[in-house]
């Protein structure tokens, strides 16, 4: 129902001249209140037989002051007679300034008078507090009857919320003017219509035609007590003087009126008690619990602290007392005017909940904060003696570390108040919640889930299924006999939108025994369902507050399985980058080029096995490092001049760099840089390929020097026959003419000078010859220790004299080889020789023979002045020489290179200019040598 009909013109206006006018009204009493001292006196007057008499007196109070003492006699209060205590009590009442009251006082026999000048106080009752809440009324009656007049109930609380406002706001200061008068009456008006207005709002809202006909009848109380408050009250008619005691008896009226207002609000409790227990309606139901609650929480405690223990004469509640059962009634017009509007009637529970939580929280801090310091003030002070702002700094640091301690307390205890049974359920919930959303493992969850919900609800069985298809779903984590389960159209159609649907016995073939399924949705889609069947013993249904626990429960589990879905999947695909990047790290390590990666900071972050034999470095010691940290600095140049993006033009190859390794090898490489697969930056993030083609270049360089030999061996071998044949010749006239000059002819000597050089040069073309067309040499087992000793044996008396040092290390025990003695020898002294014209006097010769890994390795090292880098590729080629024009022909480590391939070993240099040069002979041992056809 909306707000109802329009307004006219002059309902409109008949409104808010009423509402402005009480409104002026309550701000000019307000302003009264506030603005005037309540006269004191000190002394209770009685009334006698004999007149009243004064029965206690406050010490240091005006009466006690001015002479009077309990037992005194009122006769007369300037020069008028007072025969009534109603007037003994009301005397000050009206009196302006210092102006004393003279009081004719009889005490036993004798008479006297007294001056009197009253004490004035400010109003100590929460008159402010209950203003705000008058205010509040009537602000909200006037809501309800501009924009809900049409609603049941509406006219009933627009006439309350006016009749409180009056009630709570209109209040006399004691001036006994007309405006103190007006406002004690319209107060009393109030007071008077209040009960009757409540429980005419609480019968038009149970909506029951028959109860409406004695609405007329709860005025008559209300009329009641005004007339007779009109022909009592000393202001109107006088009446009370006509009883004993007229003061008693105006009392006991305001006690009736204050006693129809307590009965009102439980008879009205009932009511809607009785109603709401009948109704059928859940927006009645709604209205009602709103209703209910305003009168429970916000009139109860004023009815019951207040109202009906001072209408019964008990003693009053101390003021701190008064005002907390004041406090609550500020939710009344909230809670009247939510139940009318038809506000969040589903949330009323909630709301309450949350504010009877949060009220009472603080009610017991307060309360807990006063025993703090009552125990440190009056419990405690013997043994601890504390000044009174200590006692409070305590109170309020203890009292402020225990509230939450005391809110979570309260939530617990209002929660089962509120919920009771169905609390242990929504706790379960709740752990369930927690449980879910730990657990990541589809499997695991999906047993969880079945364990939690056939424990809990007592079912029989319980499974889970993921959506795999359109309308298929999957079984998880079940026995077997449950796998595949297809719906039609119109039951999925029903899973996807309804919170269950109940199924009949044997409905799905695939799981007969289900009953209910529960649609598990995220973001609008179905992404599961949870299949259950009836209790285990069959002894009842599950009822709407299971099924809704299942379906709520189901909407927070859709969550935790979607994301255990998602898990399972990034763990398959996990694995599967796991497989490709093994794959991907098996093919780099068995490659036999050397791989590296470098990132975008040129930081190293792959290094293969090619890699870490090929550099002599491990490859922990290269990754995690910069580019500068591991290679020096001219390969690091030539690196960055052909990365991709760099100054060498978008050329990312070299061929056949020759770089140095961390053992001091030249190693030749290609070198091929290339960006990274999957990068998508700008190349930064780099392969760099090392393909050593050492050995391939060795080879190369070996079959094109076996050619160069070849073709200088078939020179030499013309060269040497075309020599030797004059040579011949002169050799041998050189001789008949030795054989036919004397003895002591001088020209003998010079022929004999000539046959020598003829022999010489004899034996020049012979080793050409020799070169060009090796003898057969027969190998036998040799120590190459014994050889080397033996070849030195024949160098050392060579160099004496030059301060040459040879040091001899040799291992012992070594492998034999085997070749040839004379030819090996013939290796030895040529580099022997060799190092000797390389060193300068105080040079040193090293020897070292080595045997490892079946090979026989002869190092001869020298420290003379090295080979140039330009020359090392050509020092064995045959004629090359670095000697000065008529030192060395050229051939001799040509023919030292020869021999020792014949041999099936190696030949290879390394020298530094200036520093040293170091020849190697590698020789394989007697057992795996190549012997020579």
């Amino acid at each position: 129902m909306g707000p109802g009909r329009r307004l006219g013109a002059g309902s409109k206006a008949l409104i808010v001249l009423t509402l402005v006018g009480l409104a002026g009204l309550g701000t000019v009493s307000i302003y009264r209140v506030f603005g005037t001292l309540e006269p004191v006196t000190g002394v209770e007057w009685v009334q006698t037989s004999s007149g009243p008499i004064a029965v206690a007196i406050l010490e240091e109070s005006p009466a006690w002051t001015a002479g009077l003492r309990p037992g005194d006699y009122l006769e007369a209060v300037n020069g008028r007679p007072v025969e009534s205590a109603l007037d003994a009590s009301t005397f000050a009442w009206g009196r302006e300034g210092d102006v004393p009251s003279v009081l004719e006082i009889r005490r036993g026999r004798e008479r006297f008078t007294v001056d009197l000048r009253p004490g004035f106080v400010y109003r100590t009752e929460p008159y402010g507090y209950l203003s705000l809440v008058g205010f509040a009324f009537l602000f909200t009656g006037a809501f309800i009857a501009f924009r809900w007049r049409a609603v049941r109930g509406a006219p009933a609380y627009a006439l309350l919320a006016a009749g409180l406002f009056g009630y709570l706001v209109f209040s006399h200061t004691g001036r006994a003017d007309f405006l103190d008068w007006t406002f004690y009456w319209l107060d009393l008006l109030a007071g008077v219509t209040v009960p009757a207005l409540l429980i005419q709002l609480s019968l038009e809202l149970t909506r029951s035609g028959k109860t409406r006909r004695f609405i007329p009848l709860l005025y008559l109380p209300a009329a009641a007590i005004l007339l007779a408050a009109l022909w009592m009250h000393p202001a109107a008619l006088g009446g009370a003087y006509r009883f004993n005691d007229p003061a008693g008896a105006v009392e006991l009226l305001d006690r009736l009126q204050i006693l129809f207002l307590g009965v009102a609000v439980a008879v009205a409790a009932l009511i809607m008690l009785k109603a709401y227990g009948r109704s059928r309606s859940t927006q009645h139901t709604g209205q009602l619990r709103w209703m209910l609650w305003g009168l429970f929480v916000g009139l109860a405690p004023f009815t019951i602290l207040y109202a009906i223990p001072w209408a019964l004469n008990a003693t009053d509640l101390p003021g701190w007392a008064q005002f907390l059962s004041v406090l609550p009634m500020l939710l009344v017009p909230a809670a009247f005017t939510a139940a009318l509007v038809r506000y969040r009637l589903h949330d009323v529970n909630m709301i309450l909940r949350t504010v009877l939580v949060e009220a009472a929280s603080i009610f017991l801090t307060f309360a807990a904060y006063g025993v703090v310091v009552y125990t440190l003030r009056h419990g405690l002070s013997d043994i601890l003696p504390l000044s009174k702002s200590s006692t409070r700094y305590i109170g309020i640091f203890l009292t402020a570390i225990s509230y939450p301690r005391i809110r979570s307390r309260m939530l617990l205890l209002v929660s089962q108040a509120f919920f009771r049974r169905r609390y242990s359920y929504r706790a379960t919930l709740l752990d369930w919640a927690r449980e879910l959303n730990s657990e990541n493992d589809l499997v695991s969850l999906a047993r969880l889930l079945r364990d939690r919900i056939t424990q809990t609800l007592d079912l029989g069985m319980a499974t889970l299924f993921v959506m795999t298809g359109s309308d298929t779903f999957e079984s998880v984590g079940e026995q077997e006999g449950v796998g595949k389960l297809v719906l039609d159209e119109a039951t999925l159609q029903q899973v996807e939108t309804e919170p269950y649907v109940h199924l009949a016995a044997g409905e799905l073939s695939a799981i007969p025994w289900a009953r209910y399924l529960f649609g598990m949705r995220v973001k609008g889609g179905l992404c599961a369902l949870i299949a259950t069947s009836e209790r285990s013993d069959h002894s009842e249904s599950l009822s709407s507050e299971d099924r809704a626990l299942l379906s709520t429960f189901s909407a927070h589990a859709a969550t935790a399985i979607d994301s255990a879905l998602l898990f399972q999947e990034l763990r398959r695909r996990a694995a599967e980058v796991e497989r490709l990047h093994s794959q991907q790290a098996t093919i780099l390590e068995s490659s036999a080029v050397g791989l590296l990666m470098l990132d975008e900071e040129e930081r190293i972050l792959t290094w293969n096995n090619a890699m870490e034999e090929m550099y002599k470095l491990p490859r922990e010691a290269a990754i995690g490092r910069s580019l500068q940290e591991v290679f020096p600095p001219d390969q690091v140049r030539i690196l960055e001049r052909f990365a991709p993006g760099g100054d060498g033009g978008g050329d990312n190859r070299r061929f056949r760099y020759t770089m140095t390794n961390r053992d001091g090898d030249k190693v030749v490489v290609n070198i091929a840089v290339s960006k990274a697969a999957g990068d998508s930056g700008d190349g930064k993030v780099r392969v760099v390929a090392f393909d050593d083609v050492t050995e391939q270049i060795r080879l190369e360089e070996q079959m094109v020097q076996q050619e160069r030999l070849a073709s200088l061996g078939m020179l030499a071998a013309g060269v040497a026959h075309e020599v030797n044949t004059p040579l011949t010749g002169i050799s041998s006239y050189a001789q008949i003419m030795i054989d036919d000059l004397p003895e002591g002819d001088p020209r003998r000597e010079m022929l004999q000078r000539i046959d020598e050089q003829t022999r010489r040069a004899s034996d020049i073309a012979n080793s050409l010859l020799n070169f060009a067309r090796p003898e057969e040499a027969s190998f036998e087992p040799l120590d190459i220790n014994m050889v080397t000793r033996e070849c030195l044996s024949l160098f050392v008396p060579q160099i004496k004299g030059r301060k040459i040092q040879v040091e001899e290390d040799f291992e012992e025990e070594i492998p034999s080889i085997l070749g040839h003695k004379g030819k090996l020898q013939q290796v030895l002294l040529n580099l022997l020789m060799n190092a000797r014209d390389a060193l300068a006097p105080g040079g040193t010769i090293t020897i070292r023979t080595r045997g490892r890994d079946g090979r026989v390795r002869l190092d001869v090292l020298d420290n003379g002045r090295g080979i140039q880098e330009e020359d090392l590729v050509r020092v064995f080629d045959p004629f090359f020489s670095t000697k000065g024009r008529g030192e060395g022909t050229g051939l001799g480590l040509s023919i030292s290179y020869g021999i020792v391939r014949d041999h099936g070993g190696d030949m290879r240099v390394v020298s530094v200019p200036g520093d040293f040069t170091r020849f190697t002979l590698d020789l394989p041992v007697a057992d795996t040598a190549r012997v020579p056809v």
